[in-house]
């Protein structure tokens, strides 16, 4: 097995939901939780060619561009993610979004942002909900649009490629 098996793999598994979706009318079969985090990071790893880290870790990945700088990785197929209020260890956010038809979308790519957190309301986990209109607006905001980016490598995920 290969990483390039990736987008097959995650296209089918979202086909399974589709098909348990179709045998119970107004059931939903969402992945979520882990398994959604985990799909954004081999996502991430293939795509923007990161290391991923040991799970105990307070980050999800490294870049592998010389600098070794931390990443923390959301995927979400709703709205918003939760983001640490105060980030001990990763330096940048990459937040995926995945559209069950057309595949992943890249929401925010850069430095943590840390600014947008201050004011909003904390949950008992130290973390504030974030929208992706918020992080896709702080995205389109920054002064240097590449400071911090991730370099994408691979071709954009579509569903069934």
């Amino acid at each position: 097995m290969s990483e390039d098996q990736i987008p097959r793999i995650i296209t089918g598994l979202y086909a399974l939901v589709d098909e348990l979706e179709e045998l119970f009318p107004g059931r939903k079969f969402t992945p979520d939780g882990h398994l959604v985090g985990s799909i954004g990071e081999v996502v991430a790893k293939y795509f923007y060619d990161l290391s991923l880290s040991r799970h105990s870790e307070a980050f999800d990945g490294e870049t592998n561009d010389g600098t070794r700088r931390k990443v923390q990785i959301k995927l979400t197929a709703g709205k918003s993610v939760s983001l640490a209020v105060q980030p001990t260890d990763p330096e940048l956010l990459l937040v995926l979004h995945i559209n069950r038809t057309l595949g992943f979308e890249e929401i925010y790519n850069g430095s943590y942002p840390v600014g947008i957190l201050r004011g909003r309301k904390v949950s008992r986990r130290q973390v504030k909900n974030v929208s992706l209109l918020q992080l896709k607006q702080a995205q389109a905001d920054r002064a240097l649009q590449d400071e911090g980016r991730i370099e994408k490598l691979n071709a954009h995920f579509r569903k069934g490629t």
